[in-house]
This record gives C-alpha cells, structure tokens and sequence, in this order.
C-alpha cells in the first residue's frame, strides 16, 4: 500500500457523496479559523514567519476542500499538520484545527496505513511540544493540544471504520448481484437446453415418420406429420427465444406469443398445420400439467403407461412447473436412449405428499440431470428429485409436498 498512489472516491470532493451542509460547513470553519487568525495575528502583532507559516496551513485546508487527485489531498492533510503544528503555540492554539483536520483526513483515508494518523499526531506534540519549549508554554498546553490531537485520531479511525463498513457492504451486494445473474444465467442455460433437447428431439422423430410415411406412399399422412413437426419447431424456437430474452433480462415475452412449453408441444393442440403462424392462445389452458407431453410423446411414436393424475392437481403452480419441465427431460432422454422402448410414468398421492416417477430402459444423462436437481432446488421446499438406475431400467423419482389449496380445489372439481 502506498501513500499517493490509487484513488479512493470517498476522499475526493469531486467524486465523493457530500451535501451542500457538509461543504458549507468545511468553508465556515476555514473561514471562521482565517478570521480569529488574522484578528489575533494583529492584534499580537505576531512575527512574519507565523503569518506566512498559518497562511499556508489555511491554504491547505481550502485546498483539501476543493482537490481532486488523491496526491492533492494527501499532500494537503501532511501541510496542515506541519505547518499547523509550528503556529500551535504561537497563536494560542487556534491552528490546532486544521492540524487536527488534517489528522483525521489521513486516518480516514483507505489508501493510508491505519497507523499514519497516529504517527502524524505524535509527530505534531513532538512539533508543539518544542515550540512550547522555545516560548516557554505551560505543560498543561502541551497536554491540552495533545489531547485534542488524540480526538483526531479517534476521528479519524471512526470514519476508516464506517468507510470500510460501507464499502463491505456494496461488496456484498455486487457478490449477491453476480450470484444472482450467475443463477439467471444457469436458468437460462438449463431452459435452453431442455427446448432443444425436447424440440429437436421431438423434430426427428416426425421428419423420420415423414420419410417412412413417404415411401410408404402415404402422402396425406406425411402432410400432417410435417405440419406438427413445423408446429414443433416453430414452438421450440418461440421457447428459446425466451430464454435468451431471459439471459438478457428483457421483458418476458407475453403468455400469447410464448405459451406454456409443456403445452405447444402437444399435437391435440394442433388443428392444423399452420398453427406455428397464428398467435392466439386459445388452447393454452390455465396451468401446466403431464397430459400434453404423454400425448407429445404419444405422437412420436413413444409407448407411454401412465398411472395417477396426471393433471398434478394436488400441487400448487411452481411445484407443478417444476414436474413438468422434469418430466419432459426425461421423457426427451427416453426418445434419444430408449426409442420405440416402453416408459412409464406414475403419479402418486401419498398422504401430504405426491410421488411422480418416470421409468425408462436404459438410462440417461448429460446436462438435463443437472438440470432437474437445479430446478428443485429452486422451490425452496421439501420437494426433492432423484435420477439413477434400478435393475435394467433408469428412474426419475421426484418427492413433493402437496398444496392444501391446489389440493382442495382438485377435489372440489
């Protein structure tokens, strides 16, 4: 750490946070100060080595008030010790204050060793206890001085320890920041991953029954089949554009032009084959559940058993959310590790509780994995995921808690 190297901004005038109040009351001092100085000095009729010594201190001070470069500043709080501490005596102790100003600029001051203030006070009583000497002061003046001196350095310490308080504090909201757009990120990321991995695993097994179809000579068959794999992808790429929106914290795109991911996916919505170009959301229900992606999946030539309720009605938005985007990776690794390979799929009320389990043959992996455990431990609740192999055949096996009103409304309907 040097003494005039670097820039700490809470020191500048000009870059610091300072109230007219503040400055009005650093000009009254150094003009309150310039004035019993000028009075008194007439009056003693005090030597011309005082006049200019005191002069310069004043000057100093002003100059601190208005200095914009860390080098100024410092050099500025050393000339007001200096030059203050000599005119101590000689002028009954009035410029005292700004030796002591100068004292607490150096001990508030980050880019400064915490022990230069209480060297510079030392410094100054030894200074002042010389003058004293030399105009036969009394010892009590020498303790009076010391003791404000030492108030300095309290000063001084006192607002080190504020700066550093506040500058750990804007610290951790910048660490909380970068975690929080860390985690935005990963969202993002995990989002963009589960569309394509859906979307384009989802394309290739249409465009397959396109060409099957095809050569089979079912040309009518095939025209559907090309229209969903259309609807498929222009779904897929409204879904990733979302999660770029979201990468780039734009504004969420509306429920019309960006429907729930589980739900486009779905050929049951798609009247016809031009459904990717119209932007009404009239099939769109009101929450996501699995219906929509066992009849997906269905539609790609996928065996799907499925077991329970799959409308997940016992479960409040953001757990229902969370099964869903589950489910879908691993109904897409099935597709990619387990084509034309039975799974099952279970949803289970278990008392306050919902088991939903999807088994495949085989297994899966990569990124979506990570993805799911990511996504659970977003809920900040009980709910928990778990992905591994059993026997001949990989698990996904999510525990959540059920919601009492979800749950309720379920049973009233």
């Amino acid at each position: 750490m040097t003494l005039l190297s670097g820039q700490d901004p809470t020191d500048l005038p000009g870059g610091r946070s300072r109230s007219a109040t503040a400055w009005g009351l650093n000009a009254l001092g150094v003009a309150v100060v310039a004035f019993w100085f000028v009075k008194n000095g007439l009056e003693q009729q005090l030597p011309a080595w005082v006049w200019v010594v005191g002069a310069v201190a004043l000057a100093a001070w002003a100059l601190r008030e208005s200095g914009r470069t860390q080098r100024v500043l410092l050099v500025a709080g050393v000339v007001m010790i200096v030059a203050g501490s000599l005119t101590v005596v000689a002028t009954d102790s009035l410029m005292i204050v700004p030796v002591i100003v100068g004292i607490v600029l150096l001990g508030a001051n980050l880019r400064v060793p915490v022990w230069a203030a209480a060297v510079a006070a030392v410094g100054a009583v030894v200074v002042i206890a010389v003058c004293a000497t030399v105009e036969h002061a009394s010892v009590q003046f020498v303790l009076g001085t010391s003791g404000g001196l030492l108030l300095g350095v309290l000063i001084g310490f006192s607002r080190r320890q504020f700066r550093i308080a506040a500058d750990r504090a804007q610290q951790a909201e910048r660490e909380q920041q970068r975690a929080q757009l860390l985690a935005d990120r990963s969202r993002a990321s995990r989002d963009i991953h589960d569309v394509l991995a859906h979307s384009l695993g989802g394309l290739v097994l249409q465009l397959d029954a396109v060409e099957a179809l095809l050569e089979a000579g079912r040309v009518d068959d095939a025209t559907k089949r090309a229209g969903e794999a259309r609807t498929l992808a222009a779904d897929g790429l409204a879904e990733a554009r979302r999660a770029v929106h979201a990468l780039r914290d734009d504004a969420r795109p509306e429920p019309a032009t960006a429907p729930d991911p589980a739900v486009r996916t779905s050929p049951a919505d798609v009247p016809d084959a031009n459904r990717a170009s119209r932007t009404s959301d009239d099939h769109v229900p009101d929450r996501a559940d699995l219906t929509a992606l066992v009849d997906a999946h269905r539609s790609f030539g996928g065996a799907i058993a499925v077991q329970g309720d799959a409308t997940l009605a016992a479960l409040d938005e953001a757990h229902r959310a969370a099964v869903v985007q589950v489910v879908r990776e691993a109904l897409s690794n099935a597709r990619r590790h387990a084509s034309g390979r039975p799974v099952s799929l279970s949803v289970i009320r278990d008392g306050d509780a919902v088991d939903v389990v999807v088994a495949n043959p085989l297994t899966g992996g990569g990124q979506g994995l990570l993805g799911m455990h990511e996504r659970f431990a977003e809920l900040g609740s009980s709910a928990t995921v778990e992905a591994e192999r059993s026997d001949d055949e990989f698990v996904v096996a999510m525990h959540l808690p059920v919601d009492a009103v979800a749950a309720t409304e379920g049973e009233a309907s």
